[in-house]
């Protein structure tokens, strides 16, 4: 195949919106409970009690701030291209498109949320146990990889569009 027939790869990095909106969540319980610390401390309330109230509030803000960091990492995340796919969250291996039986988009409340790859056999131990593809470790699917696509800068039709592209023997499934 030249050069010139090859298909340029398609290289996925984070959405900033698909990372700050779901910060805001934790944002705000913080919020809460940090104004419900201070409020405590004013009124002379139990420490202790104050004390737990404070945690709950740092701990909640500092998961907003673990998720939201997503946002302002600009390097790739997932590259598909004529060889295969490879998610850098998940073992960052790439798994060639002759191991790849399917693919099949599903749905979340608003939109695709995870791509699911059906393998022809096991996916390699790196992304098996890899926190991303924790639902890997079910007794059930074990040739299954998911890949989550909504905090990704694509939509996951286009993400489909790319594997039939790339990997026109890929059943696609619905």
């Amino acid at each position: 195949m030249s050069a010139k027939a090859m298909a340029a790869p398609l290289e996925l990095r984070n959405s900033p919106s698909g990372k700050i909106f779901p910060a805001l969540g934790p944002f705000l319980i913080g919020g809460v409970f940090g104004f419900g610390a201070l409020q405590g401390v004013a009124s002379g309330a139990d420490g202790g009690h104050v004390l737990w109230i404070a945690l709950l509030a740092a701990v909640c803000l500092a998961l907003g701030a673990f998720i939201a960091r997503g946002a302002f990492d600009s390097s790739v995340k997932v590259v598909l291209d004529q060889r295969g796919f490879r998610d850098a969250r998940a073992g960052d291996v790439l798994v060639p498109w002759s191991k790849v039986k399917s693919v099949r988009l599903a749905a979340g409340g608003k939109g695709a949320a995870m791509l699911n790859f059906e393998l022809t056999g096991e996916p390699p131990d790196a992304i098996k146990y890899s926190s991303a593809n924790a639902f890997g470790l079910m007794p059930f699917g074990r040739n299954i990889v998911h890949m989550e696509i909504s905090s990704l800068d694509v939509r996951g039709q286009d993400l489909v569009d790319a594997v039939r592209k790339f990997a026109p023997h890929v059943v696609v499934r619905r």
